[in-house]
């Protein structure tokens, strides 16, 4: 069967006027006419559409073949995801991590500021700077995600593409555990900057315990940009698994809220010992002490539910 026989029959079985057709791939009912009766051929964008409406292949649509997917002519049910919109899913997705992991890297080693420069300017420095980094992330909130049809529903993918990209995929997880390793080793070696710091009743201002923030910040940089790429290749790699698992984990982190009540106050609560009491050092230990208190409040709730 030819393209042309191929697009005037899926056409129909949609139940699709040419003109509405055409409409839904942003072209002029005379290009649908002209396809449908083998006088022109459609540009690879127009084809890479098609595969999306009508859920299958581009090897499907361009080559002689009668069963678009498994035997009897059947098509799989689900989004059909070409390789150009998968590699678009996945660079999206990494430009938007890389986003939210400059803001709460900033957020994290503006705390260097009021702990090193004690002036008033250093403190007006230190809200401009966690003024952009507020603004980075709900920026990143208020943008609307293009590939929601995608996330939502089962894929179907052409086999020869899938195959390879799940070699892909396992080659690359070494490399994002090894930044999650490396993450973890700096966070560990941070710790020992407080037993460096001078005893002499200043140590809140000594100058190494400036490196901690930026240290932690840079780690943090380093988790959201593995996990986000990890948890990208997963969905597509495991894709009918990862949404199961997707919806559970909605049902489960119904109790989440605490973590957007908690931080912030452990927030504010850090800045007032440090700016009122000049505490920076041991201050910091509410953040551990929130992180307790939160993973304690979620896994009693989840038991009770």
């Amino acid at each position: 069967m030819e393209f042309y026989q191929k697009l005037k029959k899926m056409r129909a079985q949609k139940g699709w006027s040419q003109e509405e057709f055409a409409e839904k791939l942003q072209v002029s009912r005379q290009a649908v006419s002209k396809w449908e009766n083998g006088q022109g051929f459609p540009e690879t964008e127009k084809l890479v559409k098609m595969s999306r409406l009508f859920q299958v292949s581009l090897d499907y649509l361009l080559k002689d073949e009668d069963h678009p997917h498994g035997e009897q002519g059947t098509i799989e049910e689900g989004y059909y995801a070409s390789q150009e919109a998968v590699e678009a899913y996945l660079l999206n997705k990494k430009q938007k991590a890389q986003k939210i992991a400059l803001g709460v890297a900033i957020l994290i080693a503006s705390i260097t500021l009021p702990m090193y420069v004690q002036e008033a300017f250093g403190y007006v420095l230190f809200m401009m700077i966690v003024a952009v980094g507020v603004a980075i992330l709900v920026w990143q909130g208020f943008t609307v995600n293009e590939y929601k049809e995608l996330e939502t529903q089962p894929l179907v993918f052409d086999e020869s593409f899938i195959q390879t990209f799940r070699q892909k995929s396992w080659t690359n997880r070494k490399r994002y555990g090894l930044l999650i390793v490396t993450g973890i080793v700096i966070i560990i070696v941070s710790l020992a900057i407080p037993f460096l710091t001078d005893n002499t009743g200043n140590a809140g201002r000594d100058p190494l315990l400036a490196l901690m923030p930026i240290i932690w910040a840079l780690a943090v940089y380093l988790f959201i940009i593995a996990g986000s790429a990890m948890e990208g290749e997963r969905f597509i790699t495991n894709n009918e698994d990862y949404l199961k698992e997707n919806e559970k984990y909605e049902e489960s982190s119904k109790h989440a809220w605490i973590h957007g009540v908690i931080w912030p106050l452990t927030i504010v609560v850090f800045l007032a010992i440090g700016f009122i009491w000049d505490a920076w050092h041991p201050g910091w230990l509410v953040f551990p002490a929130a992180a307790v208190f939160t993973t304690a409040y979620t896994a009693w709730k989840g038991s009770k539910d």
